[in-house]
């Protein structure tokens, strides 16, 4: 009865499968290039400004804000061979800069993988001048729902946790919340000055990756939700207290 089912099941496997590939490094580029577009308003006027871009991954994104004007300092935990950007290396607690070094500090679906996230705040608020402006795209709870969903779909299995403070990959679906990331903000002594999302809809299980265009996908987050919550925080730390 097993081996039967199985048989029957399988064809139905491909096709979910043939429509849920694999995510490309052109997709990912493609989101990550949009998002960062999109709120690149937030950021106010480039100015020459200095800014400082948590987990810079292959340099997209960095590249991208220095085209804009921007003084571009990009760090992450590992080093990717297929940078476009060049992106420091460092241990993942002490930001290899002195105090009161930066306008601005962003980081893209980042914060989720640091365990030690509220210690990490201080850090930043020490880079950053008083008075500076940081800017968190982080993942929502639609994303972690997706993800879930798509996840079980595609492999047949259930899905791993992503990030660093919950137990499971259901839990998350509660701590990606606004208001979990909020109260985090709060407590690590940011003032909030906006709440909003990125406008787009994708999972972590890459739903249809480039079947889907950029727009449909702006179009989808009406009805499904955004994939990130956009923080913009502002420092209220005195530097070197």
């Amino acid at each position: 009865m097993k081996k039967l089912l199985k048989q029957y099941l399988r064809p139905i496997r491909s096709f979910f499968i043939s429509w849920l590939p694999e995510q490309t490094a052109e997709h990912l580029e493609a989101i990550r290039l949009n998002e960062v577009e999109r709120v690149l308003t937030l950021l106010g006027d480039s100015d020459n400004k200095r800014l400082l871009e948590i987990g810079g991954g292959s340099g997209w994104q960095a590249k991208f804000l220095s085209q804009r004007g921007f003084k571009v300092e990009s760090i992450d935990v590992t080093s990717n061979e297929d940078q476009v950007w060049p992106v420091k290396v460092y241990d993942g607690f002490h930001i290899p800069f002195e105090d009161n070094q930066f306008d601005l500090v962003f980081s893209s679906n980042v914060l989720e993988h640091i365990p030690h996230i509220v210690d990490f705040q201080k850090e930043i608020q020490r880079v950053l001048k008083t008075d500076g402006l940081a800017l968190h795209l982080v993942p929502s709870s639609s994303w972690r729902f997706w993800s879930n969903l798509t996840e079980i779909i595609k492999r047949w299995r259930l899905p791993l946790r992503h990030g660093e403070h919950a137990h499971n990959a259901f839990s998350e679906i509660f701590y990606f919340r606004k208001g979990w990331w909020s109260d985090m903000f709060k407590q690590s002594g940011w003032q909030i000055l906006s709440i909003s999302n990125n406008s787009l809809l994708y999972t972590g299980s890459s739903l249809f990756d480039s079947k889907l265009s950029i727009a449909t996908r702006s179009k989808l987050c009406r009805i499904l939700g955004s994939s990130c919550n956009v923080f913009l925080l502002k420092n209220t730390k005195n530097q070197g207290n």
